[in-house]
């Protein structure tokens, strides 16, 4: 397969981290999306999104929809600037390993292929599930525990389409026993925009803003009676002051302000501003990853949905999973999230379990940095298919010849090697 350096691209819902193999850091993390301003026709499209003035007029076209891949247009656009405008480099002359997500379509991996080698010409290309990338960087930064140095564990993705609650075992998926919550970020970006909207000011168009909002005040709640009644006294009362498009991208977090008469320079500027007023918004909303019925939805909670997956495997497992549960994805993110999760799992597991809830130094890179070490592996060769095995192939034939084998080397989905 020859030393050609290889790309390492995460290629999320919500967002892109894209670097080189062998680096311990994205070069670049960015939308996966292309923005366009109300009433404008000229488009931003990946890494222009993070600096265009005013984000609360833009629209947003994203090329994933219910978490898989389905608008080639948009994502070719923001894989073409990502290439050579990011990276600068030419995919003719390297390789490609890319996250996909769990149980992806055979259609859209497919397509994935085509466009990887005739659209772009890479030399080689390995798609990867991003839990058993998280695992390996995990077991990297923690070496001391022997669940996750064994490649054992239950890798929670709080990705932005799905929730994944993911056992592994010698760092290979044990799909069988995946279990998922149809919540994930982008429900919870919809939800904030329907109370805020309902309580204070209509930004059921602002997604893009209202996701930077929730990213920025949302916590978990670790108590949610006590949090609610401290929500009715004023307790977790804040004042997001929206962008103006001139001075402000995003907007700011301030302290509620007094209601009386300051001076009138304070009070001139404070009728121009557009504040929204949030209160118990802040934990209601990521409420719904550990009550979907909140919303209407009829599935377990996350602590629930973990268990179910562990029930799922050999039962000789369930102490080293329970032990190694790994949390991934931008909404693990949140304030609260891990001591949440460890609290109410605690009480479903057995006694004589011990329960390990953990987190990474950063959950929506732990994937990246997997994938990076995997590519500088001797495993990226084995599992890449070529560009000349490809051509001379096609993916049809080698689903065809012997379909199993044939998928395993085409995308590295069903023998995932952590």
């Amino acid at each position: 397969m020859g030393h050609e350096p290889v790309i390492v691209l995460d290629n999320g819902g919500s967002s892109c981290k894209i670097g080189l193999a062998g680096q311990s850091e994205p070069y670049r993390v960015f939308p996966n999306a292309i923005g366009r301003a109300k009433g404008e026709r000229q488009s931003f499209v990946a890494d222009q999104l993070l600096s265009y003035r005013d984000a609360s007029s833009l629209v947003l076209k994203r090329p994933f929809d219910r978490g898989y891949l389905v608008n080639w247009d948009v994502e070719k656009a923001v894989w073409w600037r990502a290439f050579k405008s990011l990276l600068q480099m030419q995919p003719q002359d390297c390789g490609l390993l890319m996250t996909e997500p769990p149980f992806n379509l055979p259609s859209i991996q497919a397509s994935t292929l085509q466009m990887v080698f005739e659209e772009y010409g890479f030399r080689s290309f390995a798609a990867m599930p991003a839990q058993p990338l998280s695992l390996r960087a995990w077991a990297a930064e923690r070496a001391d525990l022997p669940a996750a140095a064994a490649g054992v564990g239950v890798v929670v993705d709080a990705g932005f389409s799905f929730t994944h609650a993911v056992p592994l075992c010698d760092g290979r998926v044990l799909w069988p026993a995946v279990r998922r919550v149809n919540l994930g970020g982008k429900a919870l970006t919809n939800y904030l925009k329907e109370l805020v909207s309902y309580r204070s000011i209509n930004m059921m168009e602002e997604t893009y803003l209202v996701e930077h909002i929730k990213d920025t005040v949302c916590f978990v709640s670790a108590d949610l009676r006590a949090d609610l009644a401290g929500a009715r006294a004023g307790a977790h009362r804040l004042e997001y002051v929206l962008p103006d498009g001139v001075n402000e991208q995003l907007g700011h977090v301030r302290q509620p302000q007094p209601r009386e008469r300051g001076k009138q320079a304070a009070a001139d500027k404070s009728s121009r501003e557009q504040v929204l007023m949030l209160n118990n918004e802040r934990f209601m909303v990521p409420e719904v990853l550990f009550q979907p019925s909140d919303i209407g939805l009829e599935q377990a909670g996350l602590a629930q949905t973990i268990v179910d997956a562990v029930e799922a495997a050999h039962p000789d497992l369930h102490p080293l999973l329970y032990s190694n549960v790994l949390c991934t994805g931008g909404s693990a993110k949140c304030p609260g999230f891990r001591d949440r999760l460890y609290k109410e799992l605690r009480p479903l597991v057995p006694d004589d379990i011990e329960v390990g809830v953990h987190m990474p130094s950063d959950p929506v890179l732990a994937a990246w940095k997997g994938a990076s070490a995997f590519a500088t592996s001797p495993d990226y060769s084995q599992q890449a298919i070529t560009k000349a095995h490809y051509e001379e192939m096609g993916y049809e034939r080698l689903l065809n010849l012997a379909p199993d084998a044939a998928k395993a080397a085409a995308t590295g989905y069903y023998t995932t090697s952590g």
